[in-house]
């Protein structure tokens, strides 16, 4: 590790809340999971924007086992970076296979783009907990850091109760109670005028 390195913390595993600052429609009022930071940049999903088809249709495109009560299930929009690929975040369990690809967030939490995993899933011998995301939200290096300089982004501690959600149009109005804050009392910085 540099010296670099150590000076600059990073931020993996835990939530950026958008301020109303951010007035990119793809962003704004959005609330990401950030997988991974560090000196080469940083990505996450956006944990609040649904996305089309529901589940049980896209199962059913990748020819997989389509159980009745995944039909209506939401499949999320993680952000504008390869949004073809899907990446499912879930609860850990004991006795699920150590799927691969997989990046684990924090002990409980993993995020994996592993087709086993998909099709566990869709066999119900997968996760009980998790969600799917088309594509993800991805910063370069120092573009992260510039943006919460910025103003456009407040992180936060990790809080489990703002994922796995069937519905996100309350997530972010969420993430700012549970810190005290409402968007009205956020000052308006820098990323305004973005």
């Amino acid at each position: 590790m540099t010296q670099s390195d150590a000076a600059s913390p990073t931020l993996s595993a835990r939530l950026l809340i958008a301020t109303p600052n951010v007035r990119d429609p793809f962003f704004a009022r959005t609330v990401i999971l950030l997988i991974d930071h560090d000196h080469e940049g940083a990505y996450g999903v956006v944990l609040n924007r649904r996305a089309d088809p529901p589940l049980g249709d896209l199962l059913r495109r990748l020819e997989l086992d389509n159980p009745r009560h995944l039909q209506r299930a939401p499949v999320w929009w993680g952000g504008p970076v390869q949004p073809e690929a899907g990446i499912v975040v879930y609860l850990h369990e004991d006795g699920l296979p150590a799927y691969e690809p997989a990046v684990e967030v924090t002990p409980e939490l993993r995020v994996s783009w592993s087709m086993d995993l998909l099709r566990d899933v869709s066999k119900n011998l997968g996760p009980s907990v998790f969600a799917l995301y088309l594509g993800s939200a991805g910063w370069g290096p120092g573009q992260l850091e510039r943006e919460l300089g910025e103003g456009a982004w407040i992180p936060v501690e990790l809080s489990h109760r703002l994922l796995f959600r069937d519905n996100g149009e309350s997530t972010w109005a969420d993430a700012l109670a549970d810190i005290g804050a409402a968007p009205s009392t956020i000052p308006m910085g820098d990323a305004a005028r973005a």
